[in-house]
């Protein structure tokens, strides 16, 4: 008979061998899916801070997926998206060009890039640069097709889903190794079950490693000790294998780092914050680019910086198109200048001929007055030639003397742009320089059709200013409130509004056009007066009321309804 204690004995020794065997099998595997969860966590890390937006579709062109970005450009939310196509979410115009893209992609394959613009949820149409390719089921069939979207500053946060993933598969893991305590069959069970999220994991980082991959723009992390590139897109390393190699060793070229201001891993070591920086990247062909780095900082479960996520985007084009608008500015200012001394250098050459044209003109007007239209008589012919003559004497002197005020409107002008005016600065009493401007006025109010009221409030502060430049734009705006008013009033008041004086002109004429409010204050800018139906004036006088008041550090600016009238108003500081 065999003795039974050496038989339980060998039972109960193969009983711990298994029991052992599935232990270490079960930590084996424990070991491989934390290793992928971290690298599922810092794969998602990395797109969340994609600032493109992206999206993936199935064979029919519905969304199967987005991110944040993509959201954010469409105003939806992921359910409004999910299940949907282009037809539901983009006009239809452009729902064509989509879909009509996605048809040539299914049916060429490979990879898929083009222009075309996109409809954000503010209305506003944008230019966008697509990048689409295919992607594949667990069988090797086309099941997709996945999309990035450059040039929008909004970014997916497409890893909240994955986030999710990975909180439940926790919860799971948890489940099972309590199920492996009770049971070998538990064991079993969680062990076929992690195989199979292994299996889902590594496809999700090939996912992940393949959207990486089609932006066009440079994704770099970086070691925040020693500068080394732990990982690199196909954008920035052009297909190099970087290795060990450093950042400034890929970037640049180079075989030390770059400066503290201009290195963003030395800007986000210094802030522990974003950062956006701007210098030169040398390509894998050796040419050098402009770019534009966003830097994101990356910390350890310690708060420790550790690495910066790096977007790098070449902004060489847009560089290029500064410079040019720069070159051009300076080239118009250029031409203003000169443009502004031809005119100064004619004003001058013209006001001496134009005066003696002027005072000709008055004699010869004083002689036919005073000789010829005596010695015409009853002789009618005579006569009618006098009229005539004195017709066109009126006509020259009236022109002339138009021209003598555009000429000085102009000069004046001129001088105020260019600083070369001398101003008076004293103290002025407000009520005084309104009295002033009613009497210069006085004469254009003949006319018993229309009043000049003024008003003033009680109690007014004195200021600095210069008194006739000041006179000299009420006077400009009343006689334009009195050109363009046929019947009522021009009201001519100040009164105090917070630490401002605020002087108002206001008329009950034909109002200006809401479309030419700003405009009356450019240079030669007219507008037809009601009673002759023409323009009137030089067109100067605005544009110097505005450079006056500027000098005073105020404002100026026109309130008007079209058929009310117009009130004109500027404001000084009393200190």
């Amino acid at each position: 008979m065999p003795d039974h204690s050496i038989v339980v004995d060998f039972l109960l020794l193969g009983l711990a061998i298994a029991v052992t065997f599935f232990v270490v099998s079960f930590i084996k595997r424990h070991e491989d899916e934390k290793r992928h969860s971290e690298k599922n966590l810092f794969l998602q890390t990395l797109i969340d801070n994609i600032p493109s937006p992206v999206f993936y579709k199935d064979t029919e062109g519905k969304y199967l997926g987005c991110n944040k970005a993509f959201r954010a450009m469409l105003g939806l939310e992921m359910n409004e998206i999910v299940g949907q196509t282009v037809y539901d979410l983009a006009p239809r115009e452009l729902a064509e060009v989509y879909e009509k893209a996605d048809n040539d992609l299914f049916a060429a394959g490979g990879d898929q890039r083009y222009e075309t613009q996109v409809k954000s949820a503010d209305g506003v149409v944008h230019d966008v640069f697509f990048t689409k390719s295919l992607f594949e089921d667990m069988s090797g069939e086309v099941a997709g097709l996945l999309g990035v979207m450059l040039d929008i500053t909004d970014r997916k946060r497409a890893e909240e889903a994955l986030r999710q993933a990975h909180d439940e598969l926790e919860q799971r893991v948890e489940e099972r190794t309590a199920e492996l305590e009770a049971t070998n069959l538990s064991l079993e069970r969680e062990i076929a079950e992690r195989m199979e999220a292994e299996k889902e994991s590594r496809a999700k980082s090939e996912f992940l490693d393949s959207i990486i991959n089609s932006i066009n723009h440079g994704l770099v992390v970086i070691d925040i000790e020693d500068y080394s590139v732990k990982l690199a897109n196909l954008a920035a390393s052009g297909g190099r294998l970087i290795g060990d190699v450093c950042c400034y060793k890929l970037l640049h070229d180079s075989d030390t780092p770059c400066g503290d201001e201009v290195c963003p891993v030395h800007v986000v070591k210094k802030t522990r914050e974003p950062a956006v920086v701007q210098h030169d990247h040398v390509n894998p062909e050796g040419s050098v680019t402009y770019v534009e780095i966003h830097a994101y900082p990356v910390f350890d479960d310690n708060g420790k910086l550790i690495q910066v996520i790096e977007n790098i985007m070449d902004i060489t084009s847009r560089k290029e198109a500064e410079q040019a608008t720069l070159d051009a500015k300076e080239m118009a200012e250029t031409t203003s200048r000169l443009m502004s001394e031809f005119l100064d250098m004619v004003s001058h050459e013209l006001r001496t001929p134009m005066t003696s044209v002027q005072g000709f003109a008055k004699l010869i007007d004083k002689s036919v007055r005073k000789h010829f239209e005596p010695l015409a008589g009853e002789d009618k012919k005579l006569a009618k030639h006098a009229g005539r003559i004195k017709d066109n004497l009126g006509i020259i002197m009236s022109e002339s003397g138009r021209l003598t005020e555009l000429i000085s409107d102009h000069l004046d002008l001129s001088k105020l742009e260019s600083g070369r005016v001398e101003w008076h600065d004293d103290k002025i009493v407000p009520k005084e320089l309104i009295e002033r401007a009613r009497a210069a006025t006085h004469s254009l109010f003949q006319d018993d059709s229309v009043d000049l009221v003024v008003e003033i409030e009680d109690g007014l502060p004195t200021f600095q200013g210069d008194a006739d430049r000041l006179l000299q734009v009420l006077i400009n705006l009343v006689s334009n409130a009195v050109k363009f008013t046929d019947e009522g009033a021009v009201t001519c008041s100040v009164t105090k509004r917070d630490d401002d004086l605020l002087f108002c002109v206001e008329d009950t004429g034909i109002g200006i056009p809401e479309d030419q409010q700003e405009v009356v204050f450019s240079k030669f800018s007219q507008l037809q007066t009601k009673r002759s139906g023409k323009p009137s004036g030089t067109g100067l006088g605005l544009p110097i009321s505005r450079e006056i008041i500027t000098h005073h550090n105020g404002e100026i600016w026109v309130e008007s309804v079209p058929g009310q009238g117009s009130r004109f108003c500027f404001s000084i500081p009393v200190k």
